[in-house]
């Protein structure tokens, strides 16, 4: 298990190095992530390089006996860049061009900015590929967050084009797969065709949006991988990896696909970040942290993780004594097996004044320091002992890319809507969060995989797809294999009904998936985030944002509508149909996380799936260690709970050693 932190040794005099290293060294610390933003001091004139800051802070850190991470620093360029060639900027839907001054501005389309990309990645490779402190590389910084995924200049326009080209082959079938005879929008000649930037009122036709959104994700693929090839070419058996965000579906990127040529994932770790006055609720922070570890179903890094409070322009919620700790602790019980704190030191200038690291502006030993030390030094056992260990499951929640994408453009409904800055359409986040939150909340481990990944279905007893409006037919052919031999497939609502060209299906909701569902909907609404009664048994639940009206084929009626508001009161909201072996749930509404947890426990106990119910801040995870077994339990509350026979303190948590 390896701590460390994020540190910025071009920000302070190199008469405080020394003293950096050694209060990291005294907190647990063992490793540094460095030069992610150093561009401009690595190259600061075309060509010309000084990589003399960072020899010597390496050297300082191999003196330490220290490690360190190397970013290639192409999340932002040197002014000198952008005089030169201008056109490598991005410009937002709006029109806005990305000017220099800020970051990730970059047009991934652009030959120029991709030269320059090869000169410095290529420099930095050579120099620092073979030193021994150096023990892996991060690319860029968060590639496409703040929206930089979507570029629609003028070169992103014509490699669009050529995209296009690619893969239609001629005008008539790419007319005819879009649609565009509706409302005549039929093009010509290949020029003709647009980016589907700002309008004013009718959007772009979904089909393009989407191909838009495809394009984009391989135009930075293919960035991120073409550095990756570089560095395996000059930095042999160092590992590669790059940073994620929150939140998972926020970008339109393929990460899946992104990390294919990657050897781990890493993520940046915020449960609480800017203006916000209460944190993520747990089980959203899990959710994410098991997407990071599910894009190559092996243990993840964090590679910044919260450790004081956090913003650009506005300040919020501060975490009481235990949390920050807390916070480390459920990363690594999800299955972490490096930590690096961003940052070691608050920056005394430049954009990030107000993001607090272990120490503030000053070298005096903080609270929080002293709190990160001892819940190392606490859980460094436990941590070595499961680090490297697979994280271990029976339910898992699956996630399409191609979905995400298309409920940002085509959301449906108000309350699939959730737009929290002007880059972030995160709804789809919400709802998958939601219902994974289920689970989490029973205490079952829960892994979040891409449904397009090649996992074997069979190793879990119950499987949840929500949003699988946009089918792939391999996969629905491989979820009714799995069904159809025991398992327990929990689908949600608009499932099956438009392939991936966006043409709707003419079969009634579920589409495909009618015959496996044993329902057929014929009405529907979308109710936003008004909720609507609904009743399984003699258990109150409640929906939300979309409504469907079950008509039962051969499926059998969970749960009812229960609402004098709707006409529809008494009709079928949940049902379940048996499938060859198996059983398929489907959910016509979005259900509040309570009632996805009065649902999930009579799911989990006719899968045979363990599960315990400890209260609504109390969350619980077993792990394999290679020398013990582990149940961790985890308070998420500033009051004293009882969890099951143990007393927690506020943000506290226990880990029971248990004998293999």
């Amino acid at each position: 298990m390896i701590f460390g932190a994020c540190y910025y040794p071009e920000h302070w005099n190199p008469e405080d190095w020394d003293e950096d290293l050694k209060i990291m060294k005294e907190m647990g610390l063992s490793s540094v992530r460095l030069a992610e933003f150093a561009w401009g001091i690595m190259e600061p004139k075309e060509g010309k390089f000084d990589f003399s800051l960072f020899d010597a802070v390496l050297k300082k850190v191999q003196e330490h006996g220290m490690t360190a991470i190397l970013g290639t620093p192409t999340a932002t360029f040197p002014p000198w860049l952008y005089k030169k060639f201008p056109e490598i900027v991005q410009v937002s839907k709006d029109g806005i061009i990305r000017g220099i001054g800020t970051r990730r501005q970059a047009c991934f389309s652009s030959p120029a900015y991709k030269k320059a990309t090869e000169r410095i990645v290529t420099a930095m490779a050579k120099h620092f590929g073979n030193h021994p402190a150096v023990v892996g590389w991060q690319i860029d910084n968060e590639p496409g967050h703040e929206g930089s995924d979507l570029d629609y200049s003028p070169l992103a326009l014509k490699n669009f084009r050529v995209w296009l080209k690619n893969k239609y082959k001629t005008l008539d079938s790419l007319n005819k797969r879009w649609g565009n005879i509706f409302w005549g929008v039929i093009y010509s000649d290949w020029n003709e065709i647009p980016v589907p930037a700002a309008h004013v009122s009718s959007d772009f036709n979904p089909a393009m949006i989407q191909d838009y959104y495809r394009f984009q994700s391989d135009e930075l693929v293919s960035y991120i991988h073409f550095q990756a090839e570089i560095l395996r070419k000059y930095s042999k058996n160092k590992p590669l990896t790059t940073n994620l965000y929150p939140s998972p579906f926020l970008p339109v990127t393929d990460m899946s696909e992104l990390f294919s040529k990657l050897d781990y994932v890493s993520w940046d770790n915020y449960p609480v970040w800017g203006n916000q006055q209460e944190p993520y609720p747990h089980p959203l922070v899990s959710a994410t942290q098991q997407y990071s570890r599910g894009l190559k179903n092996k243990p993840y890094t964090v590679m910044e993780q919260f450790s004081g409070v956090q913003g650009h322009t506005t300040l919020g919620y501060l975490p009481p004594p235990g949390q920050i700790g807390l916070w480390l602790t459920q990363a690594i019980v999800n299955g972490a097996d490096q930590i690096y704190f961003f940052r070691y030191r608050t920056a005394r200038f430049g954009q990030e004044q107000l993001c607090y690291g272990i120490l503030d502006h000053g070298k005096r030993k903080t609270a929080k320091y002293f709190e990160l030390q001892k819940t190392i030094q606490d859980i460094s056992e436990f941590a070595n002992d499961v680090a490297d260990s697979p994280y271990k499951a029976e339910v898992a929640i699956l996630h399409d890319i191609d979905n995400s994408r298309n409920y940002k453009h085509q959301p449906l409904s108000d309350g699939l809507k959730f737009e929290p800055v002007p880059f972030a359409q995160v709804g789809y986040d919400i709802e998958i969060a939601t219902w994974f939150a289920g689970t989490n909340v029973l205490n079952v481990n829960t892994h979040s995989l891409s449904v397009n990944a090649n996992h074997e279905f069979s190793n879990y007893k119950v499987l949840t797809l929500p949003l699988y409006t946009m089918f792939d037919p391999k996969i629905v052919d491989k979820l009714k294999s799995y069904v159809a031999n025991g398992g327990t497939l929990v689908l949600g609502y608009r499932a099956g009904i438009k392939d991936k060209d966006h043409w709707m299906v003419e079969e009634p909701v579920p589409g495909v998936f009618g015959e496996l569902a044993g329902v057929e909907v014929f009405q529907f609404e979308a109710p936003a985030t008004d909720k609507v009664g609904i009743r399984m048994g003699i258990l109150p639940l409640k929906g939300s944002k979309f409504c469907e009206i079950l008509e039962p084929t051969t499926a059998k009626v969970v749960a009812k509508y229960n609402d004098s508001k709707k006409f529809y009161s008494g009709k079928a909201a949940v049902t379940v149909n048996s499938y060859g072996k198996g059983k398929v749930y489907y959910v016509g509404t979005s259900l509040t996380p309570e009632s996805f947890i009065l649902l999930y426990r009579k799911i989990l106990k006719e899968a045979g799936v363990k599960f315990g119910f400890l209260g609504g801040t109390i969350e619980r995870h077993y792990r394999e260690g290679k020398q013990f077994n582990y149940e961790i339990t985890m308070n998420h509350s500033p009051k004293h709970k009882l969890a099951g026979l143990s007393i927690l303190k506020p943000f506290g948590y226990k880990i029971k050693r248990i004998q293999k």
